[in-house]
């Protein structure tokens, strides 16, 4: 019996042991979450809209699907992008994208009349579609942030304005905090642009 209780005691202290030994080979560094920001209300100097609010809605909006994943992808110059272990977007980028715009333009434009696509009373005069070709940094370099973006009329069916537009910031660190930064100044200024463009037509 003493025997018995003996190798009991063994296989349990090897039982243990191995699964401390488990448990702190499967011990990472913990997730970081991070998400892309609007511009700071301070810093929104709407133009004049003549005293009138107009109504938009946003999207479709559009990203490249090898970006639009969990974790946070980098990469510029070179075919190859890398994914971040423990760096990890808090909503998918293209929902990010999307509210970070609305938001934006709501600020430039004044107007509290703003809807996501796709909306089913909300009637917009007009409406912003966005198709973003490239949105992509490196940490410790720089971000860009290419698109191609309508303004729509009401009807959905015509193509008031057309453009593209490129953007580059540099994010000052090697931080992802920094990274998600820099890519949300690169969406302020396609914000400034489709405001831009959206204060010159016909009101």
């Amino acid at each position: 019996m003493s025997h018995w209780r003996s190798m009991h005691f063994v296989l349990l202290v090897a039982l243990a042991v191995s699964i401390l030994t488990v448990s702190g080979c499967s011990t990472g560094p913990p997730t970081r979450l991070y998400v892309l920001t609007p511009l700071p209300r301070a810093e929104s100097v709407p133009p004049t809209t003549g005293g009138r609010a107009i109504s938009i809605g946003i999207g479709p909006v559009e990203l490249p699907q090898y970006v639009n994943r969990s974790q946070i992808v980098t990469g510029q110059q070179s075919s190859e992008l890398q994914s971040a272990v423990s760096a990890q977007w808090a909503e998918p980028l293209q929902d990010g994208f999307t509210r970070v715009l609305a938001e934006n333009l709501s600020l430039l434009l004044a107007t509290d009349r703003v809807a996501l696509f796709p909306w089913k009373t909300f009637a917009p005069e007009y409406q912003v579609v966005v198709e973003v070709t490239h949105f992509l940094g490196q940490t410790g370099g720089e971000v860009s942030l290419v698109a191609l973006w309508s303004i729509l009329n009401k009807d959905g069916r015509e193509a008031l304005v057309s453009k593209k537009s490129s953007f580059r910031e540099s994010t000052g660190s090697s931080e992802y905090e920094a990274l998600a930064a820099a890519m949300s100044r690169t969406v302020v200024a396609l914000s400034r642009d489709i405001a831009t463009a959206l204060l010159a037509l016909p009101q």
